[in-house]
């Protein structure tokens, strides 16, 4: 993948023709006027002109669709530009939230960055240019001739052939306007996300810290550090004795067994 297609997945752009392109583009644009200025239209005059205009209304509909596209992202791009003051003004005075404000400059530049570019493309549609059409000196032209039809077709297909070029260009430059206002809308919702996902980001680590000091056992041993301490904590308690000193077996065995041993001594004595 080479690095402009890089470069227009991120910013689209339109791509200027290669040398090859161009040559390639003029050669076809000659090859159609000659083929025009050759045809016979005699044959079926009315049949002839009606499918001219019908190509000339086709590529007066799509200029007609891509201006009125224009018109309605400009309106967009009106609506969003108190959005994007607010939110600069916000960022700059700090009364935003606690997202990183690096990242909130990063996304804000970013998103300004797409508005111009959806603007100054719009713009550009909206340029009239390079555009033809057949007017009435051209038909009352025509019918000063000996065949008004035939005259009136080619001059129809000749304005559509060389308005072909700049009907093109339009219709780029507003798939180019659409691709922009889409990224400046991903990055507005991306802009707008920060904060509440740092706040959530932020309440998560706040009840975990809360429910370790509920609990001071779990929050001692937390805080208990080194092998001896975890080897403190896991030894059993030992539970003293009546006297506060901790029992011995053998002692305990003395005591069970002294009584006896003076019963028999005394027996003894008997």
């Amino acid at each position: 993948m080479k690095w402009t297609n890089w470069v227009d997945a991120v910013f689209p752009y339109i791509e200027p023709l290669t040398v090859d392109e161009d040559k390639a583009q003029k050669a076809s644009f000659d090859r159609d006027i000659t083929a025009i200025n050759s045809a016979k239209f005699s044959i079926e005059p009315e049949r002839a002109l009606d499918e001219a205009q019908r190509v000339a209304e086709a590529e007066t509909e799509r200029v007609r669709t891509a201006e009125s596209k224009a018109t309605t992202y400009l309106a967009v791009l009106a609506a969003l530009v108190p959005l994007v003051i607010t939110l600069q003004a916000a960022t700059w005075e700090d009364k935003s939230g606690p997202a990183p404000e690096g990242l909130k400059l990063g996304m804000m530049f970013l998103a300004t960055m797409y508005v111009a570019g959806a603007g100054y493309h719009a713009f550009k549609t909206l340029q009239v240019s390079g555009f033809q059409r057949v007017v009435e000196g051209e038909i009352a032209a025509a019918w000063r001739t000996p065949r008004p039809l035939t005259n009136l077709t080619r001059s129809t297909l000749l304005a559509s052939r060389r308005s072909r070029d700049a009907v093109n260009a339009k219709v780029t430059r507003i798939k180019v306007t659409h691709q922009h206002l889409v990224r400046a809308f991903g990055a507005f919702v991306l802009l707008l996300s920060l904060d509440p996902i740092c706040y959530a980001f932020n309440s998560v680590g706040v009840g975990a810290l809360t429910r370790t000091s509920a609990n001071p056992e779990r929050a001692s041993e937390l805080r208990q550090s080194g092998p001896q301490a975890t080897e403190a904590s896991r030894a059993p308690e030992t539970k003293p004795s009546d006297s506060g000193q901790a029992s011995d077996p053998e002692i305990e065995g003395q005591r069970l067994t002294r009584p006896e041993t003076i019963k028999a001594e005394s027996e003894v004595r008997d």
